[in-house]
């Protein structure tokens, strides 16, 4: 059966309002009837159901319409002789009062939903300009950081280069190239999160084992926190999904930074992995300050940070919770955070398998 199109789901409810205001508005009229109102209070009931026509109604159409069928109806119902037509002088008032009331009523709905829609393009608009700042600001932190480690380490290659040992020449070699592959993850999966975004790509899935993918981030934020304590707790049999590997293992760097940026220096991150719901579930949790109640609300709306320190005081916040949830709405999953009962913040990433 073909689909109707969104026109003609419009026309079909626009009707369906106007017939099924009209046939609650004859009833009510019948119930006050029997009351014993007169009709000068029963013509108040009739506008009133034009002007709710005219309310849930888009455009002029529907509402004159309603005034149309509303004075005919109110006509054969409630004036002499009733359950005929009277169509006296009074008649035409009441259509054209009817109409006259129909007209600056959607005249005045309608410039009420255009100022509401204004607005609302300017609150929307400004929203976007904050995050984009937001996000610009924390993505300047951690570019820097792999920027600085080329320069300062090609730099002492430059300077030194005739009274360095062979071993220092290559160790400084390795850190531009793994502060290189760094800063090209970071750009690439920016990018890639930016297609997904904006729909003109889709995530190429294939199936990962889901503790080599643990692997590789915990190895990588280590790295980065060689002083981290990080605990990994991943069943036996292995578990695979299919995902976009690399895309996952940064919002698990993403989650694992977060979490020893905000931890004591001697304090443990536990990550862990668990079968649930037919999900592999992960779980990122830090023994830290917790979430601030100001933020928890939006966790995923902007790239976040506490309130307590300044985000110059961080040595990179992060892509941004925002673009994490990105790429698990991608992937069909689901990425929640919380602050634990005894003190820290948890992180769970559902991944269907």
């Amino acid at each position: 059966m073909r689909l109707c199109s969104g026109k003609q789901k419009t026309l079909f409810n626009n009707i369906l309002i106007m017939t099924g205001m009209l046939v609650l508005t004859v009833l009510i009229e019948e119930g006050l009837l029997l009351l014993g109102l007169s009709n000068e209070n029963l013509i108040l009931l009739y506008i009133l159901y034009v002007l709710v026509v005219a309310r849930l109604t888009e455009g002029y159409l529907y509402g004159i319409l309603a005034a149309v069928f509303g004075t005919f109806v109110f006509d054969y119902l409630v004036t002499e002789p009733r359950r005929g037509f009277s169509i006296t002088v009074g008649f035409p008032v009441t259509l054209l009062f009817m109409l006259a009331v129909t007209l600056l009523f959607c005249a005045i709905t309608t410039q009420l939903k255009a100022s509401f829609a204004q607005q609302n393009s300017f609150r929307i608009d400004a929203e976007k300009e904050k995050m984009r700042g937001m996000l610009l600001r924390a993505l300047s932190h951690d570019l820097r950081t792999p920027l600085t480690g080329i320069f300062s380490a090609s730099s002492i290659i430059e300077e030194q280069a005739a009274t360095l040992a062979v071993a220092d020449i290559r160790r400084l070699s390795s850190d531009v190239k793994n502060n290189s592959e760094w800063l090209i993850r970071i750009v690439e999966n920016l990018l890639a999160v930016t297609r997904i975004s904006e729909g003109s790509v889709k995530v190429k899935k294939t199936m990962e084992a889901a503790e080599e993918i643990m692997a590789q981030s915990v190895t990588i934020v280590r790295k980065r926190f060689p002083d981290c304590i990080i605990n990994v707790k991943a069943p036996d049999e292995p578990i695979l999904v299919s995902v976009d590997g690399i895309l996952i293992s940064q919002v698990f760097i993403n989650l694992l930074e977060n979490a020893v940026k905000y931890s004591p220096p001697s304090s443990p991150v536990t990550f862990s992995l668990r079968i649930y719901n037919g999900c592999a579930n992960f779980e990122v949790s830090d023994h830290g300050h917790g979430i601030s109640t100001s933020v928890i609300g939006q966790l995923f709306e902007t790239p976040i940070h506490q309130p307590e320190q300044s985000v110059d005081s961080i040595s990179g916040i992060g892509i941004g919770l925002s673009i994490c949830k990105t790429i698990i709405d991608a992937h069909g999953g689901v990425i929640a955070g919380a602050n634990k009962g005894d003190g820290g913040a948890v992180f769970n990433v559902a991944l269907p398998l």
